[in-house]
Formats: C-alpha cells, structure tokens, sequence
C-alpha cells in the first residue's frame, strides 16, 4: 500500500476532528481496494470515509474544516464535504437491509464496523483502514480475494443479492475490471434472483451497464450476464458474438452501446433503449453511429455519396469503422477506398454550411417566409453534395433556376 502514508497525511486534521469526538474513522470501499492493488491514487479519487458518529455528529464534526458540505445522501447517513482539494463521503456505519418491494435501503445505523462491511457488495470491497493507525481490517479476505482473482459477497450471494440486486450487474463489472472468477454460488444465485432484478430503477441500471462497458474488456462481465439470463432482462437480442468486438472500440460507454447493439434491427434498439430511459441524445448519437457504420457496407466511396456520409457521422467516423468492421470482412477494404476519397476532396469536407441565408433567399425570390425557405435550402444541400462548394453568386443563380422551373411546374398544373 506505497500510497498509504500520504492519504493518512492528508487526512490527518480530519482524522484529529473525530478522535477529538471520540469517534472512529475509516477508509472502506474501492479506494481500500485500490490499495491494495498499488493503484494510483489521484487528487480526483474521491474518498469513502465510514465512521461511528451519527450524521449530524458528522456535520457537526466537519463543519469548522470542510470547504463546503453537500447533503443529499443525508437521509442514508451519507455526508459529502471538500475539503484538502478532495471530495469525501463520510458514512456512518450502516446496518441496512432492503424491503422486498423496494429499491431503497431501509437504513440501520450500527456503531460495529465488521456489520457495516457484511452489508457491502463483494469482498474485495468490503475491507477498511483505520486512521490514523493505517491498520487493514479485513474480516472476509477481501485482500486474499484479489491476489486469488476471486469474486465473492461477504454474506451469502442470495443474501446480497436480495438486500440490493443491482449487485448482480455490479458482479458483471467488477468480473471484467479485475479479471476475477465469480464464485459458483454466486453465479447460481443470479440464476435464482433474477426476478428480483425487476424493482432496479432504469437509471442505476445505465450507470453500471456504462462502467462495464468502460472496463478495458469487457467480455468477461458480458459473457457472465449472457449466461445467467440477466443480459436477456433489459438487451435480450444481444448475441455473444458481439462480445469478443467491444473491446476494440474506442473507450466510451455509448460508442460500445452501438458496438453492442449493431446488428439489431432499428426500431427495436430505439425500444430497448427508451425502455431503459437513455437520453434522446444518447439514443441519437448510438443511432447515427450505427447507421454510419451499415453505410460503410453500401460502399459510400464515390465524391456525392463520401460527402453525404461523412456529413451525416460528423465526429463519430472512426468508431463507426471499427463497428463496419465487426458486421463485415469487406469493411476495410471499403474503408480504403473511401479513404482514397477523403483526401482527394480534402479541406471541402470542413464545412458543409450554404453560401447564402434564409433572408437572402426571401429577397432573391421574393417570397414570405415560409416552407418554401426550407425546400430551397434541402436543394442547395443537396446540390452541395452532389456537386461539391459553390460560392454566393452560384447559389442565387441556381436557387433561380430552380425557382423558374417550380413556378412554371405550378403554373401548368393550375392550367390543367
């Protein structure tokens, strides 16, 4: 634990500030595991702190040293501060369980620290260190844990699993973070406690489903999902092929939702995804994405169907390639050549805006403001792509002629 003694330093007057109360405190949670690990700890890390004082006793105690406190977590004893440059989150010890037909903890206050490390969800993260002695305290062999790269609950799997089931997902992250071997009972009890999945609000479900997928390979967590029947609650048309893909792709969460999601069938990626409430930005994004990445298959090489390509993907092209390459061997060499076209059009992919305004358009044609406005400037578009840049001058003389061509069109079907 190299990083230890500085974190034990930077605490020191916090620590003083409970001793001084005679109270106890902590560090529990992923930072103990991070520890143990040799993990770098930054000045971003923020850190759990656990403790015997009640939650006002909390603000009380920190309130002279604390840069500023926040409270949301009150009601779950959970006090947040900044203090040192450094957020913290400054629990009392809990003794918690969860009613059968909810999804929050019906919270417990317990003075013992061993009781509150029971309730956490595996043994690699229900270890703490005392402050200041920097002592581990270990009772479920956390630490043995890790180095045997095991994953296991500190009670039994149905027990942890009942009291929260996201646990079950947050099995299939830390699987593929930490590259550990779940236990066979606890794979069995996600069997068992499937059901109860259900009360997991959509919101909890995102934020783990995003952190397994920012794992460097995610596979490990997705084939467990995959064989407990857990993946089929929420992504039922996911196919384990996909699995071996996802690590290939660039490291963001909604890229490898796409990666994920590519061979279904549209509208039922869009059901899914607002079944799970994912924002409309991130539904729009995962879709453009996978959209861009089945164009690549049409071959968009030639100069007007590149341009309307690389409009359309906008940031997103190289990751929309590397998902091509999952549906395709053709892929690459289809990428070669719309490469070839790239560079050939050059800096005229920059920007794709027209050389002429909405109001230079009412003027030109002398017409109200309108839908007429938005038909001329999808034909301006449209010739953009097809013909590439033009300039201000061109624009007036094309936006005539295609004027003169719609009125006359209008003029002889009102004849008739």
């Amino acid at each position: 634990m190299d990083n230890l003694p500085n974190l034990i330093q930077e605490t020191e007057h916090l620590t003083n500030q409970f001793l001084a109360a005679n109270k106890s405190l902590y560090l529990v949670g992923g930072i103990v595991r991070d520890l143990c690990l040799k993990s770098e700890i930054t000045s971003e890390v923020d850190l759990d702190l656990t403790t015997d004082a009640l939650p006002e006793e909390i603000k009380q105690i920190v309130g002279p040293i604390a840069a500023n406190l926040w409270l949301p977590g009150e009601k779950f004893g959970t006090i947040g501060i900044h203090y040192n440059n450094r957020a913290y989150e400054i629990t009392t010890h809990r003794s918690e369980s969860y009613d059968v037909h909810s999804r929050k903890p019906e919270v417990a206050y317990s003075m013992d620290i061993n009781e509150d490390l029971s309730r956490r969800d595996f043994t690699i993260n229900a270890m703490a260190i005392s402050l200041p002695e920097g002592t581990l305290i270990d009772p479920f062999n956390g630490q043995k844990d890790l180095r045997e790269g095991l994953l296991r609950t500190p009670l039994t799997p149905e027990e942890s699993f009942s009291d929260d089931p996201l646990r079950m997902l947050r099995a299939a992250r830390f699987t593929a973070a930490y590259n550990l071997t779940p236990d066979p009972e606890l794979v069995d009890a996600i069997h068992a406690l499937i059901g109860r999945f259900n009360i997991v609000s959509t919101e909890r479900i995102i934020g783990e489903l995003d952190k397994l997928l920012l794992a460097h390979n995610p596979q490990r967590g997705l084939d467990l999902l995959h064989d407990t029947g857990l993946l089929n609650v929420f992504l039922p048309e996911v196919t384990p092929e996909r699995f071996t893909l996802i690590s290939n792709l660039p490291l963001d969460s909604t890229i490898r939702a796409a990666g994920l999601l590519a061979e279904i069938e549209s509208t039922t990626t869009i059901k899914r995804l607002r079944e799970l409430r994912y924002s409309k930005e991130r539904i729009s994004t995962i879709q453009q994405v996978i959209d861009a990445a089945q164009g690549i298959l049409k071959d968009p090489s030639g100069d007007s169907d590149y341009r309307r390509w690389y409009h359309m993907v906008g940031e997103a092209r190289d990751a929309s390639y590397q998902i091509a390459k999952t549906l395709s061997d053709n892929a690459e060499d289809i990428w070669a050549k719309m490469e070839e076209t790239r560079i050939r059009l050059g800096n005229e992919l920059n920007d794709f805006s027209l050389p002429i305004t909405g109001n230079e358009i009412i003027e030109l044609l002398e017409v109200e403001e309108g839908k007429i406005i938005g038909e001329a400037l999808q034909y301006l578009q449209n010739l953009r792509f097809d013909q590439g840049p033009f300039s201000n001058f061109d624009a007036r003389n094309l936006l005539q002629d295609w004027w003169t061509t719609k009125t006359n069109e209008s003029d002889g079907t009102n004849a008739n």
